[in-house]
């Protein structure tokens, strides 16, 4: 299944390609693959995160649907 990954700020030199830039990236996926096996598979710190699926705030066991749009920030904070 092929699922869009975009990764932002500093998460974005995770990107497999090895290119930085917050422009998604489709992964080829199979059937069942969570969140946190893209976390894994890409190599992510084991650190705060915000997670979204198609625009949507989700857990990291979520499993993953063809043509879904995974977003990982790194926490934001400010005043």
């Amino acid at each position: 299944m092929k699922v869009d990954v975009v990764l932002f700020a500093y998460l974005a030199t995770f990107q497999p390609d090895g290119r930085g830039g917050r422009h998604s990236r489709t992964f080829d996926l199979e059937e069942g693959t969570t969140i946190a096996d893209v976390i894994a598979m890409i190599g992510l710190p084991d650190e705060p995160r915000v997670v979204f699926v198609n625009s949507r705030h989700a857990p990291e066991d979520q499993v993953l649907r063809e043509g879904d749009r995974l977003a990982i920030f790194p926490p934001v904070a400010g005043g």
